[in-house]
Formats: C-alpha cells, structure tokens, sequence
C-alpha cells in the first residue's frame, strides 16, 4: 500500500508542474493558438511567414496532444485548467498576444517560447520523462528559428 502512496504522491507532483504547461496562460495550448492566430493573420499578407507560424502551430498542437496522454496515463482528466482536478482557472486566451505586426508577433512568440523552455527546464530537472526533453527541444529549435525570422524583419 505504501508504494500504491508514493507513487500516487510522485505523480501529484509531476502534475502540478505539468499542468500549467498544458493549458496555463504560458503553456502549449496558449501557443498553438498564438501561432493559429498568427497564422490566420498573416496570410493575406505574406505567405511564407504565415506558414512558417502554421508550421509551428501543428508541432504545438501535437505537443498538446502528447501532454494531455501523459496527463491521462497519470491519472488526470485533461481539462483545460492549469489545476486540476479543481475546476477553477479554466484555460483563457487571454494570454494570446493579438499582435498585428510581424516584428510584434515574432517578439511575443520568442517570450512565450522562452516561458515554456523554462518550465521545460524546470520539470526536466525533477522527472525522469524522455516527452518532457523532446519538447524542451521543440522550444529551444522554436527559439532558433525565430530569432533568425527576427532578424529578417525590416
């Protein structure tokens, strides 16, 4: 029974870290919306930024989705609040940076990249879980390449 305890309490743990990263104000799901938004906007306007955005969105998206299994195989139910199982501090947008220009947008992303490579760096150091590297990766290769699309803009 003790170790059904230990197990129970290693795994309450990783989910409090984990959590945010799913659907806090600076976790995936707020990315993928970002780069959709971005996506979206910027189409009209110039093609190839808009799919390098939509490039990012579906490895976003795909992380999300990843997350949100791990979640499940922890135990949780993967709503969308950075607490569960409470049913307070659902996700909201409200941490989408509607920014309209590019130089803006790309700003707002490498913020939002870096917040989530921090907290990469954070859970890696306290749990032996491979996913949580191969994300930590997907943000520091996000980072590269928007700093490159950085300075690239007028």
């Amino acid at each position: 029974m003790l170790k059904v305890q230990e197990h129970k309490a290693a795994n309450a743990a990783l989910l409090r870290m984990l959590s945010p990263v799913y659907a806090g104000r600076g976790g995936l799901l707020t990315a993928a919306l970002q780069y959709v938004y971005q996506t979206v906007r910027m189409g009209p306007h110039d093609v190839a930024l808009a799919r390098k955005f939509e490039a990012f969105a579906g490895e976003k998206l795909r992380d999300f989705e990843e997350l949100g299994s791990l979640l499940v195989s922890l135990g949780a139910d993967p709503v969308f609040t950075a607490c569960p199982p409470y049913p307070v501090s659902y996700h909201s947008c409200a941490g989408v940076d509607y920014a309209a220009d590019p130089a803006a947008m790309i700003e707002a992303d490498i913020r939002l990249e870096t917040a989530l490579l921090e907290q990469f760096e954070k859970i890696a150091a306290a749990a032996a879980e491979e996913r949580v590297l191969r994300w930590k990766a997907h943000a520091q290769k996000n980072l590269a390449a928007l700093g490159e699309m950085r300075a690239l803009i007028p």
